[in-house]
């Protein structure tokens, strides 16, 4: 019956010309070199037009941004906007704080902005605290939560174990926010050690999850974890995936695991079998890992075997979205993948993928765009943003965002302008059209049939 009746739908659409391929995405610049940010300066150059960015259910989003403001103390900003409008400066570098007294902003590194009330988790650089043993902090909004030097009071540390440092910091929609700390924990040997903690910002509470030394696998123990910004993933109901090594033989010494709420699961581990038949996973272990609000989650992983096509992007640790060797309809099916970058890949709450890719075309002009599942929706050298050509798509760093639900995508970019002759640098948003039974017979019907009755 459901079969009859997808066919008699795709008949009608056929009748009435409704074409079957993806939907039109809407792409504009949100923050662009040029831009001015009053009382500050333009957006500057060097791919440093956007920096950290994020963007949430309701279109709400942050993008981090130098200037060219001479002093240098002062050029770099955090703007604040909704869909395609512009923003409005949210913090900038130089401003003063309320926590702790004299100090003020140094630098950005990890935000997150959340569903309630766009609530945001800010690991901020700071100057003006007497000290570099205590200049950066975690913020929820802009209230201080964890200063570096703080004695750690999550049960599970050592006495007077002090915070030393922050890497990344997340915050899920109970605004509870997980934080990748560096600790000084005196029952760990050495003088830098790492765990990751969760804090509830309006109770101070802080709950330890796992740190350097703890025994995850039977006879296996942590001694450290991959600290980059794509290397956690955080949720609503509390459970955390996250990159970890550990002691012991060096052949199957990392892995991706997962903390429950109640103790672990390894979704994937080097040496162990990967979805590439005859493929194990690699000394490189996972590069980049995401997780939706389902637990759905994907990983930009290592293949053991041959350096031609050892890098994979699998989702739930069973199909295979993208493997480097293997060819697209999307890129022209004869020109094979060579590499996917170092930034995130990340996984929506329909399960949908978003990626960066590079190909092997012998026009280096247009051989890199960014993918959801095995759809090519930015292509280097062809995609138009408001009659501008996209003339380069960060795969590095971060150079991609989506929100939870998959609407709202934010890429880092460049466009050439005809008008003027100038390249221009900047931060770049995709609207992608929601479901509905016009939209999801667009996207094409097998895809979109999958995705809603998963």
């Amino acid at each position: 019956m459901r079969s009859q009746t997808l066919v008699s739908i795709i008949a009608v659409l056929m009748s009435t010309g409704i074409a079957l391929g993806f939907p039109a995405l809407s792409i504009s610049p949100i923050v662009l070199e040029g831009d001015t940010v009053a009382g500050v300066g333009n957006i500057s150059s060097g791919f440093g037009a956007s920096e950290v960015h994020t963007v949430n259910n309701s279109g709400e989003w942050l993008v981090e941004s130098d200037t060219t403001n001479v002093d240098t103390d002062q050029d770099g900003v955090v703007l604040r906007g909704v869909g395609a409008g512009a923003g409005a400066l949210y913090l900038r570098e130089g401003q003063a704080v309320t926590s702790p007294a004299g100090a003020m902003i140094n630098t950005f590194d990890s935000s997150v902005i959340n569903n309630n009330v766009g609530n945001v988790s800010f690991n901020l650089f700071l100057e003006g605290t007497g000290a570099t043993t205590n200049d950066s902090g975690i913020y929820f909004n802009t209230d201080l939560i964890i200063q570096e030097s703080d004695i750690a009071t999550a049960a599970g540390f050592g006495a007077n174990t002090p915070y030393i440092g922050f890497f990344d910091t997340k915050i899920n929609d109970n605004n509870n926010i997980m934080v990748l700390a560096s600790i000084d924990d005196p029952n760990v040997a050495s003088t830098v050690d790492r765990a990751i903690i969760v804090v509830n910002p309006l109770s101070f509470t802080q709950t330890r999850i796992i740190g350097e030394g703890d025994e995850l696998i039977a006879g296996r123990f942590v001694t450290d974890f991959d600290t980059d910004n794509h290397d956690t993933a955080f949720i609503k109901n509390g459970d955390i995936v996250f990159n970890v090594d550990l002691d012991g033989d060096t052949a199957n010494d990392g892995a991706l695991a997962r903390w429950t709420g109640s103790g672990f699961d390894i979704l994937a581990r080097e040496g162990d079998p990967s979805p590439v038949g005859g493929r194990n996973y690699g000394s490189s272990e996972f590069t980049a890992v995401d997780m939706n609000r389902k637990g759905e989650w994907v990983t930009r992983a290592d293949l053991d075997g041959g350096t031609t096509d050892d890098t994979i992007i699998v989702r739930n640790g069973l199909e295979v979205i993208a493997q480097e060797g293997m060819s697209l309809a999307s890129i022209g099916g004869v020109f094979t993948f060579t590499a996917f970058g170092s930034g995130p890949v990340l996984i929506d709450d329909n399960g949908d993928v978003l990626w960066f890719g590079d190909w092997n075309d012998a026009d280096t002009t247009r051989d890199t765009g960014l993918f959801l599942n095995d759809k090519l929706i930015v292509q280097e050298g062809v995609t138009q943003v408001n009659g501008m050509t996209v003339t380069a798509v960060s795969g590095v760093t971060e150079g991609i965002s989506m929100s939870d639900s998959g609407q709202w995508i934010i890429f880092e970019g460049a466009v050439f302008d005809d008008v003027n002759g100038l390249t221009l640098e900047g931060a770049f948003l995709i609207e992608v059209p929601e479901p509905s039974t016009l939209s999801m017979l667009a996207c094409g019907m097998l895809l979109c049939f999958r995705r809603r009755h998963r």
